[in-house]
């Protein structure tokens, strides 16, 4: 039985791609954490910390398909935190006593902190390919509508005349500021930490730094400077960048919605053999895409006040 709208069978698909939903399940969340004890494993081995031995058991171990989630959330619930059932079981699939180097000096955080990284970084390839394919789209769109004329409004009235290509030459430039940003942010958010706990690398004796930067690269990810287990602003920028692109996407999807109006008619979103407008009026070829658009967008904006709280973490 679903609990989300993202999990249901019946309206799922309307609110999450099928990318999306793998990239976000409990799977890959545990896969990620996995990763991150896999590949601290194999920088500690590289620096003589643990045994080598031991680190490929354990790199050969942290597969998601190998443990029980279901378990691991009974152990959640059962021990009132959130890593340690995964780790156990973990321990549990590792031979030759490989178990007790898993986590060897890490914190809880370092973990779920640098494995949430690892997930958006890979939501946001999906991400900007989508954007991209949108710009290309809105490209060719514009150039095949570079003469075509209709009335430019301001305040929702008819001004002067502008054309189509115009108007979708606007929306590029806004989405390819978009594009730039995230290039640019791309730094500052795709970077981990492996710093042990209360963050000052302690428990990794001289080789903290190493340690830290070897397991990071071997995951594609940047070594901060300094810990930032207790400062949000990367998670809080990433989701300021998806908040500014959901709207520019809901912008363009109100601006179909409203010009597809019956009094305008000048724009309306495809509407194939099949597709029903309504169930009782079959002259009706209702928005229904772009309508979901904006629902999405309105629905991400309203995520950015509580993503922020983070900062005052």
């Amino acid at each position: 039985m679903a609990s989300h709208i993202i999990d249901s069978e019946v309206y799922g698909a309307g609110f999450a791609s099928p990318e999306m939903v793998t990239i976000w399940s409990d799977s890959n969340r545990v896969q990620k954490w996995l990763d991150v004890e896999a590949a601290l494993a194999q920088a500690q081995a590289e620096l003589g910390m643990i045994p080598r031995a031991a680190a490929a058991e354990i790199a050969r171990k942290a597969r998601a398909e190998l443990v029980d989630l279901k378990a691991i959330g009974a152990g959640v619930s059962q021990v009132g935190h959130s890593l340690v059932p995964a780790l156990r079981a973990l321990e549990h699939l590792c031979e030759e006593g490989a178990g007790e180097y898993i986590h060897y000096g890490a914190t809880t955080q370092d973990i779920i902190d640098t494995g949430l990284v690892l997930q958006l970084k890979e939501a946001w390839g999906v991400l900007l390919r989508d954007l991209h394919d949108i710009r290309e789209i809105l490209v060719g769109h514009a150039r095949r509508h570079k003469r075509t004329v209709m009335a430019g409004r301001t305040h929702g009235q008819q001004a002067l005349p502008i054309t189509f290509g115009y108007k979708l030459a606007v929306w590029v430039d806004e989405i390819d500021r978009h594009l730039e940003r995230s290039a640019e942010a791309e730094k500052r958010i795709f970077v981990g930490n492996i710093t042990g706990a209360v963050g000052t690398m302690s428990s990794f004796g001289a080789q903290g730094l190493e340690v830290q930067a070897r397991a990071l690269g071997r995951l594609g990810l940047g070594a901060p400077r300094i810990c930032w287990h207790s400062a949000r602003d990367r998670i809080a920028e990433a989701a300021c960048l998806l908040v500014q692109i959901a709207m520019t996407l809901g912008k363009i999807a109100n601006e179909v919605y409203n010009l597809q109006r019956t009094e305008l008619g000048e724009v309306s979103e495809p509407f194939h053999m099949g597709k029903v407008g309504s169930s009782t009026m079959p002259h009706k070829q209702n928005p229904s895409m772009v309508e979901l658009v904006v629902v999405l967008a309105r629905l991400v904006r309203g995520t950015l006040g509580p993503l922020t709280e983070v900062l005052l973490q």
